[in-house]
């Protein structure tokens, strides 16, 4: 009992993983649609290659949604608007008139002329009623485009009836109407019953939108989703017959119906079973692929987390869409996984996790060749797109990189199977725009994914790495010697990760951070003493050596105030790993000779470096250090400094929990040996 409790401790890490996975299996297959599937691929253009195609059942032939988009457009072409004749607008015409002409005759004429007065004001009441009886229309966006002889409802009353747009006057030809009429009066005071009737005329036929939009929705929802029948025994498609646009929504049709057959509950437990073992074979690639070729991302428990948890999420929705909006199947932005994958851990395990994930949904998506061939095409494009992601226009590059991609593969698709482009579909067009527009959610995704998990991001580190960061900031204006070591140690870690392979950019910026912890103390550090004495002097060599060691608590405490994450304070713990503060120690150790000297009071608490990023880090910060206590910076004496503190490095096992190898230091002593002699050359002396 004891043996097995032992190997499940020792094992915990390796368990927790795969029962990880046991719950994403799970997950998988408890949201994943569970009606039977339809066991036939096609596509237009190509070959049934299967045996005769029999209907099992009486089914609906549904519409494509071209056509049902094309009856929709005929409708609006054909539907007459709604608009409804203002019988009060009328009255108020015609009582604005008589006042006005009153009005006018008192001033003109002092209510001479009666019988005249009588005439004329009939006379312009019976012009007026003429117009505004026939109805002066509102011009409203629905009539454009519309000519004379087009037709609208008119709603007069409880009464509606048709009539042509030309039966109607507008505000211009109105008043063109009103003017022509007094001019063939021929009287003395025509320009005064102008005015009076142009200012009496009103607009009274209005557009109703209320009783159109109702009207509209309900021929809208008359049209029916199916248009024919195919009965049950009927020869549905013969072996090696060409499937035409016909035949294919015939099989669409009956796939589409296949699917909503639920079965008895004999077949629904073969039908969960089979989906089982389908979907846990994908996730055994994955496991096995993830542990074998990419064992050392595999290490990371938060890494499986981040890739499972994103997997089931994506595949959630999908399966959501797909069961409940087919037609929108296009529009999820399947490539937002391998972005948000390389993001965080690389490009290989965004390869992996992006065909496991497409092949899945592949089983439940429609038209499942178009589809993953699709979406397996656009995710390559958009992994290449975010390789590095070094910077935010990357993720914008990617989204058009994958719409354009959507494009050409919707296009070579079309020409394959249609042979031209009279079925082009904008909304498809729309949809993979929609799609294309998403991707863009990756920004969010990973600025949360960095709070929720503790990795970070190149782009994250790229902020953290800018020199006008508050922290930094800081350190170069207390600790300005600190500051400018830790550039150099920044540069030269670059350089030996980008020729052994790793993480350059964490590994700059982590250095660049690594002695923030001296600017609590920056004089007891000889770098910031510049000609000024030494404080040392007044202190015991323990004293000093505690100093030493403390800016590496110092620093801890700093970076975590400032909210730097994990991985960057593991460069500020490690860089020392566990070594001595040598140089007071032999001090020590000279001062009181025969007395056994306290190491631990001499030695940093560690922990040892524990990546190849923390050891070159190590590496770059004792040779860059060491360096400015050459005298004479020859070659042979920066090699020798070179070779010296990396052997030294080794015989105190700093390395021993490093996945850094003998080869990998061999190349960093060569790359740091060029580097120093290139930083330390010596500059000729300029005549006086």
């Amino acid at each position: 009992m004891n043996y097995i409790f032992s190997k499940l401790q020792d094992n915990y890490y390796s368990i927790l993983k795969i029962i990880l996975f046991i719950v994403a299996i799970v997950a998988v297959i408890w949201v994943s649609p569970k009606a039977n599937m339809f066991k036939y691929e096609f596509s237009i253009g190509t070959p049934w290659n299967h045996t005769d195609l029999i209907a099992p059942f009486d089914f609906s032939i549904y519409k494509t949604n071209k056509q049902i988009e094309e009856e929709k457009e005929q409708i609006i072409d054909n539907f007459k608007p709604y608009f409804k004749y203002d019988l009060q607008k009328t009255e108020e015409s015609k009582a604005q008139l008589n006042k006005d002409f009153d009005d006018a005759w008192l001033a003109n004429y002092n209510n001479k002329k009666d019988l005249k007065r009588k005439k004329y004001k009939r006379i312009l009441n019976k012009i007026l009623d003429k117009v505004e009886n026939a109805g002066v229309i509102q011009h409203n966006s629905v009539l454009e485009g519309k000519d004379k002889g087009s037709i609208i409802r008119l709603i007069k009353g409880n009464q509606v009836e048709e009539v042509r747009l030309e039966s109607f006057y507008d505000i211009r030809t109105a008043n063109e109407y009103l003017f022509k009429e007094i001019d063939k009066l021929d009287i003395d005071d025509s320009t005064l019953f102008k005015n009076l009737l142009s200012h009496s005329l009103v607009q009274n036929v209005f557009y109703d939108e209320a009783v159109s939009k109702a009207d509209m929705d309900q021929l809208m929802g008359k049209i029916l989703p199916t248009h024919g029948l195919v009965q049950k025994g009927e020869l549905i498609i013969s072996a090696g017959e060409l499937v035409n646009s016909d035949k294919y929504q015939i099989l669409s049709s009956l796939k589409r119906e296949y699917e909503k057959e639920i079965g008895t509950s004999e077949s629904k437990i073969f039908i969960v079973g089979g989906l089982s073992l389908l979907i846990v074979l994908m996730f055994l690639i994955e496991f096995f692929y993830f542990r074998i070729y990419l064992s050392e991302k595999y290490e990371s428990l938060k890494n499986i987390v981040l890739v499972l948890l994103s997997q089931v999420l994506l595949i959630t929705i999908a399966d959501f869409v797909f069961y409940n909006y087919p037609d929108f199947a296009y529009v999820i932005p399947y490539a937002i996984l391998p972005i948000i994958v390389t993001a965080f851990i690389g490009s290989r395990f965004a390869i992996i996790s992006h065909v496991i994930t497409i092949l899945i949904l592949g089983f439940f998506a429609p038209n499942s060749f178009e589809f993953f061939y699709t979406q397996f095409t656009a995710g390559f494009i958009a992994i290449f797109a975010v390789k590095k992601l070094d910077k935010r226009a990357d993720i914008f590059r990617a989204s058009i990189y994958v719409f354009v991609t959507y494009m050409l593969v919707y296009l070579s698709m079309l020409f394959v199977q249609e042979g031209s482009l009279d079925n082009f579909s904008f909304t498809f067009m729309e949809y993979i725009a929609g799609s294309s527009i998403l991707l863009l959610l990756s920004f969010p995704i990973i600025f949360l994914y960095e709070k929720v998990f503790g990795i970070i991001t190149h782009l994250s580190l790229l902020e953290l790495s800018n020199t006008n960061n508050p922290l930094l900031m800081e350190l170069s204006q207390k600790a300005p010697g600190t500051f400018q070591h830790s550039l150099l140690v920044a540069n030269l870690a670059s350089d030996v990760l980008h020729e052994i392979g790793g993480d350059a950019l964490l590994a700059r910026t982590g250095a660049m951070y690594h002695d923030v912890g001296k600017m609590n103390n920056p004089l007891y550090f000889i770098e910031n003493q510049g000609l000024g004495g030494n404080p040392h002097d007044d202190l015991t060599y323990e004293e000093s050596a505690r100093i030493i060691i403390g800016h590496v608590l110092d620093g801890i405490e700093m970076a975590r105030k400032a909210g730097l994450p994990e991985q960057i304070i593991d460069f500020i713990r490690t860089h020392h790993g566990t070594r001595r503060v040598e140089y007071f120690f032999r001090l020590e150790k000279r001062l009181n000779p025969g007395v056994e000297v306290d190491k631990s009071e001499f030695t940093y608490h560690g922990p040892a470096p524990f990546s190849k990023e923390t050891a070159v880090v190590m590496m770059a910060d004792s040779v860059e250090a060491a360096s400015k206590s050459i005298k004479q910076p020859t070659e042979q004496n920066i090699n020798d400094l070179v070779d010296n503190i990396i052997d030294d490095h080794l015989a105190n096992n700093q390395f021993h929990n490093a996945n850094i190898t003998m080869k990998d230091i061999t190349i960093a002593r060569k790359v740091l040996k060029k580097k120093l002699l290139s930083i330390n050359h010596v500059r000729i002396a300029y005549p006086e």
